[in-house]
């Protein structure tokens, strides 16, 4: 079973250096107050926010929006994202014997299956292949992701994991979390997101590189050479522009696909051989 450290990815979001936007030189979170910002990380280029507190070591903050998904408290979104896809789904495809939380599929250690239920599961037709919707919760970890779509695949079943959000993630710069970025990774650059009301249509959205401007700065070394640095634009390495594609139907849109494993020169975080559910789009970036 492959395991993520996810600490390795979200746990560092605190800094105690950054740079100055002003003049690009470092600045220890300990000295710097507001009126030296703005800041970046000098890593990954995002914004940063100083924070000094009494019960914690002084650090700056990443700065950068995430998207609007659903919390822990809003379990009605989470419910009528399931419903409307479901009722949807009956609908577009009346034959395919869609349910909410199918309890057939139970643990059976001969064939090594554990027990596991989907928020939504049916067929593309009566003797067409299984097909499972997950809604994403902000608080499934990616190894929960990783184990539930396992579980899945060794039964043959394709899955389509779908984020909800509490509203449009709109146009502008953020910062996708840890599950997001797996996901975009699991479906071969793209995220599916669900707003309410949408019924079976989704929004896939791949993250694209989105750029700073490192501002120019001049300075003389002790020896007396000038020395001139900046003025270009430099890729974030977690900061993305969203790229909408096509809104797409789960019914008509969407086919199934024998994932081959997958690790990316950017991240450590493997993608097994899995079956998803995935769309017919052509890529719509460069």
């Amino acid at each position: 079973m492959i395991h993520i450290d996810e600490t390795e990815y979200e746990g560092s979001n605190v800094k105690i250096w950054a740079n100055k936007v002003g003049d690009n030189l470092p600045i220890h979170a300990d000295i710097a107050t507001k009126e030296n910002g703005p800041f970046y990380c000098p890593d990954t280029f995002e914004e940063l926010i100083v924070r000094h507190c009494i019960e914690k070591v002084n650090h700056f903050a990443y700065k950068a929006r995430l998207s609007p998904v659903m919390t822990k408290e809003e379990t009605e979104l989470h419910k009528s994202c399931k419903e409307e896809i479901m009722d949807a789904l009956r609908l577009a495809i009346p034959d395919g014997d869609w349910q909410m939380e199918r309890q057939t599929f139970n643990e059976d250690k001969i064939k090594g299956y554990k027990k596991v239920i989907p928020d939504i599961s049916g067929r593309l037709s009566k003797k067409g292949h299984g097909v499972i919707i997950e809604i994403q919760a902000s608080f499934l970890s990616v190894n929960q992701i990783i184990k539930r779509t396992l579980e899945y695949s060794k039964r043959g079943g394709y899955i389509l994991w779908v984020i909800p959000l509490t509203e449009d993630l709109g146009i502008e710069n953020f910062r996708p979390r840890l599950f997001e970025r797996y996901l975009h990774q699991m479906y071969y650059g793209r995220t599916y997101y669900w707003v309410k009301g949408s019924g079976r249509f989704l929004i896939p959205v791949h993250y694209d590189t989105a750029y700073r401007y490192i501002e120019v700065t001049q300075w003389f070394e002790p020896g007396g050479e000038e020395r001139v640095e900046g003025g270009y634009d430099k890729p974030y390495s977690r900061v993305k522009k969203p790229m909408y594609g096509e809104r797409v139907d789960i019914a008509t849109n969407f086919i199934t696909d024998d994932r081959e494993s997958f690790t990316p020169d950017n991240e450590k975080m493997e993608v097994p051989f899995c079956k998803i559910f995935k769309d017919n789009l052509k890529h719509w970036w460069d």
